[in-house]
């Protein structure tokens, strides 16, 4: 009942959520943030910009190490290998 509530409301109100992870390189490491934007009937109600980890070439390897718990960091790779392997 409570997802369609919230469903509900999301439909009513246009609330719309998008995540997307961007990467600044500096001295030899990358660092990841994560943009959070949410928007209410078109507009933007809400930005968020958090560090996530860094990225670092060690003995040929590419390491992640993260600043906090991440959930998934499959998303953050995919978008890495694809935005600098190209």
């Amino acid at each position: 009942m409570s997802d369609e509530i919230e469903e509900f409301i999301k439909n009513t109100l246009k609330i719309d959520e998008t995540s997307n992870y961007r990467f600044r390189k500096i001295y030899g490491m990358t660092f990841v943030f994560e943009e959070i934007f949410l928007e209410i009937n078109e507009k933007i109600s809400s930005a968020e910009i958090k560090p996530v980890g860094i990225i670092f070439e060690e003995n040929g390897e590419y390491l992640f190490s993260p600043l906090d718990e991440v959930d998934d960091i499959e998303p953050i790779i995919k978008e890495y290998v694809k935005n600098y392997f190209k």
